[in-house]
């Protein structure tokens, strides 16, 4: 069994490094290396997209405009915006010490960072959705996933957070789905200044404690600057940003609903049916922000507006029931949202 919990502290890198230095480390714990607690900071602003997700959700135009690099990450989620203002922590360990439900596993792992920020002064929670919380507020993004035999849980320290830049990337051709997302970011991401050092000492002591191992600095073994080389190459070829072969399309001619996590249990999507045309921003399972469209609403659509607004997302369709074949058409789109999905 491992007796110390090995830190490293790469500092500033660039985005590729951000991302392709925790691959290796789980190469390496993978191949017997000891627990690893690592940082890193990336020298520029960029995306980072998961294994799984589709390349369409960002906005390569604007990307490319801005000088923002996308990467594609081997752990899940969607498309996140990261830039210099982010400390990124990932602790990786053997997947034979993890326990197997993933909820229980993330709990565990995410409640030492939960600690670090108290011993800050900041208020955190690990709250039901397993998010790291301050009130309704998420300041901490993270994502985990299995490398080998060497599961990571990855994280960060949101000093300063762009929202407006954070929607741009995504790929949204509604403003409407736009301005919701936006609002929703404002309202449910906030940042946590507190001193990077402070927090990265703190973190270092909540992970030790937690794992019960001795914390010393580190550095990658040959094993695993090996396998950076090979990351670095992969994950800046066209072929990984790609991302894996997809099933062919469904015989479904209406066009797939667009939805955005915010936050766990907050999210907009916007989708159509038969001309009708929904947009709105969920929260907890309640239609908060709406917007609506149907040839024959006529006079009607600040009505039906009103009616979906504060109703649960499952039952909008009494809610549309008096707006007729409308209505009805408005009903079936909303019923395309995906929560799950998210």
């Amino acid at each position: 069994m491992p007796k110390t919990l090995r830190v490293i502290d790469f500092g500033p890198v660039s985005p590729l490094r951000s991302q392709t230095t925790y691959h290796a480390i789980a190469y390496g714990v993978s191949a017997g290396a000891p627990p690893t607690l690592s940082f890193a900071r990336p020298t520029a602003s960029y995306v980072c997209l998961g294994y799984h997700r589709s390349l369409s959700e960002v906005d390569r135009d604007y990307c490319r405009a801005s000088g923002l690099e996308i990467l594609r990450r081997m752990v899940g989620g969607g498309p996140v915006y990261l830039d210099p203002d982010q400390l990124f922590f990932q602790i990786c360990l053997p997947a034979a010490s993890v326990p197997a439900s993933r909820s229980q596993a993330t709990r565990r792992y995410l409640e030492p960072a939960v600690a670090s920020f108290r011993a800050l002064g900041v208020p955190a929670a690990l709250d039901e959705d397993l998010e790291i919380c301050v009130g309704d507020q998420k300041i901490c993004g993270h994502g985990a996933g299995q490398i080998e035999d060497a599961v990571v849980v990855c994280g960060n320290l949101i000093e300063r957070f762009d929202h407006r830049r954070a929607t741009r990337v995504l790929a949204l051709s509604d403003p409407s789905q736009r301005a919701q997302t936006l609002a929703l970011m404002r309202r449910f991401v906030a940042a946590t200044p507190v001193d990077p050092e402070d927090f990265k000492e703190a973190m270092i002591t909540s992970y030790a404690d937690a794992l019960g191992l001795s914390a010393l600095p580190g550095a990658l073994n040959g094993c695993e600057r090996e396998a950076l080389v090979g990351l670095d190459e992969s994950f800046a070829s066209q072929t990984w940003l790609a991302g894996p072969p997809r099933p062919s399309p469904r015989e479904d001619s209406r066009p797939r609903p667009c939805q955005v996590k915010v936050r766990a249990g907050v999210f907009t999507f916007a989708a159509s049916c038969n001309g009708a045309h929904v947009v709105a921003g969920v929260v907890k399972g309640m239609i908060e922000l709406v917007a609506l469209r149907d040839r024959d609403l006529n006079g009607s659509r600040t009505e039906a507006e009103r009616a979906v607004t504060g109703v649960a997302l499952g039952s909008v369709e009494p809610a549309l029931a008096r707006f007729g074949e409308p209505g009805r058409r408005l009903a079936a789109a909303f019923a395309r949202a995906q929560p799950g999905r998210l």
